[in-house]
């Protein structure tokens, strides 16, 4: 096909569609690399979500949880597909927003004039872990009743007993799990909204350039009325197309691996793509009370000496309050990390812990923390990163001037090796031909029978379209 027809071809869908006239912006060439999209993979997650949710309130029945989450596995075609896709779609949101978070939080994304933004990203994240939490219970299974009933206690222990009942309904069946698909849904309506707000306020702000691009100051933004900045369509339009199919492919094919029958007899219930036994089964009784993996350094924590209600504290509204005045406690104009020490030994520490944490948490799930194993775990790991942090700054400070000049120059360092544009042009019609074999193919297995196998396939399949649009941009547009 020419270069002319596949621009008549992008120009006829723009004009059908009136995308040159949405007002978004355009970026640098250097932005399209995975860390400037972490946002962007969060919210296609987000967009498989809404799919997949909807798909499943078709055969969700709240007045019998764990038999139709059953029935949805092995009785409705494709569900498999449907229901461990959802759950894995979650699992790659959480992550995301996480690296996303991070990753703002050192480059210093929080401070003018992008404040309230991460004000909004912060809220978002709380709400996709409380979502996740209630979409984990909705299964019925054994491990959603622990969770369930975990909740209950902790807001018993808070001295919130009168919210129990407008969270987990009056105590029957029917009640607990209307109450929590009405709370799932409202969540999620809120998480769009936000999201929609979050996103407009990233265009009116722009991503953050690079921070040797800004003299490592605030403002750090992109001027959108340069005539160098590209425009949004095709260009952005086309990356994300293919960013999408890359996160839907994962969303799929992993669930679909851990479901395999060879390999489903192995996998810890931890990461298990479908739910675990019914509560009032016999093998509930072996299924330790795992919380959801994102949920484990907070389980680990409510082990702590302090007692219930500190530990409460301690592990979500300290995290929560420090994590939304951060705009607040820095408000220098200084981008670099180590022109930030306290944010960045923050940061550090705070993963560092949620890993240990995690980790303990899925080795000894419930079991009481010593208070000499608690600050065996806990200190260590607070004073190396001080120390080391105020170390590495008092020198910082010292170079720091040679350090910013000495930045500017060979920033444009030739690659020793490049894809040619007719290798890569031949590879994006290679694997979207083997993608559309692949669905093809998959097309003579059991949508109810055969889940995981399809799965894989279009797994497969989707990643391999999704190299097939990054060949066609950088023959394109690099």
């Amino acid at each position: 096909m020419h270069m002319g027809n596949k621009r008549d071809l992008t120009d006829w869908f723009a004009e059908l569609l009136h995308l040159k006239d949405v007002p978004f912006m355009g970026v640098p060439s250097y932005m399209f690399s995975i860390e400037y999209w972490l946002g962007g993979i969060a919210a296609s997650a987000l967009a498989w979500q809404v799919l997949t949710g909807l798909l499943l309130l078709f055969y969700y029945e709240p007045s019998n949880a764990y038999d139709s989450t059953m029935s949805i596995l092995h009785n409705v075609s494709f569900g498999s597909i449907i229901l461990s896709s959802h759950l894995y779609g979650a699992y790659i949101m959480i992550f995301a927003v996480y690296m996303h978070g991070l990753y703002v939080m050192l480059k210093g994304g929080y401070k003018k004039p992008r404040g309230f933004q991460w004000i909004l990203g912060v809220l978002l994240f709380v709400l996709t872990l409380g979502v996740s939490f209630i979409g984990y219970s909705l299964t019925g299974d054994v491990l959603a009743a622990d969770a369930v009933d975990v909740g209950r206690g902790l807001l018993t222990a808070l001295g919130m007993q009168s919210l129990i009942p407008i969270a987990f309904g009056n105590g029957t069946e029917l009640d607990l799990f209307s109450r929590l698909l009405a709370w799932h849904i409202t969540i999620a309506a809120a998480i769009i909204l936000l999201f929609l707000l979050h996103f407009y306020l990233a265009e009116e702000n722009g991503l953050m350039p690079r921070l040797k691009d800004s003299g490592y100051k605030v403002p750090a933004m992109i001027n959108k009325n340069s005539k160098d900045l590209p425009p949004w369509w095709p260009r952005n339009f086309i990356y994300m197309a293919a960013l999408v199919l890359m996160i839907w492919g994962i969303i799929i094919l992993i669930p679909s691996i851990l479901a395999l029958p060879s390999i489903y007899p192995s996998i810890p219930i931890l990461f298990s793509p479908y739910p675990g036994p019914s509560p009032t089964s016999p093998q509930a009784a072996a299924v330790p009370a795992y919380p959801p993996w994102f949920f484990l350094f907070i389980y680990k924590m409510l082990d702590m000496p302090f007692g219930l209600k500190i530990d409460e504290v301690l592990s979500m509204i300290a995290p929560l309050i420090i994590l939304l005045i951060i705009p607040a406690l820095d408000r220098n104009e200084k981008l670099h990390p180590l022109d930030r020490p306290g944010i960045l030994a923050l940061a550090l520490i705070g993963l560092i812990w949620l890993i240990e944490l995690s980790v303990w948490s899925a080795i000894q799930p419930g079991v009481p923390v010593n208070p000499s194993w608690a600050a065996l775990v806990m200190l260590p790991p607070l004073i190396i990163v001080i120390t080391g942090i105020y170390a590495t700054h008092r020198s910082w400070v010292r170079i720091r001037g040679n350090a910013f000049n000495g930045g500017k120059a060979g920033n444009n360092k030739s690659s020793s090796w490049i894809l040619s544009k007719s290798t890569a042009s031949i590879i994006g019609y290679v694997t979207a031909i083997l993608a559309i074999i692949i669905i093809a193919l998959s097309l003579i297995l059991s949508p109810i029978n055969d889940g995981p196998f399809i799965g894989v396939s279009w797994g497969a399949a989707l990643l391999l379209l999704s190299a097939s649009i990054f060949n066609y941009f950088y023959v394109n547009y690099v």
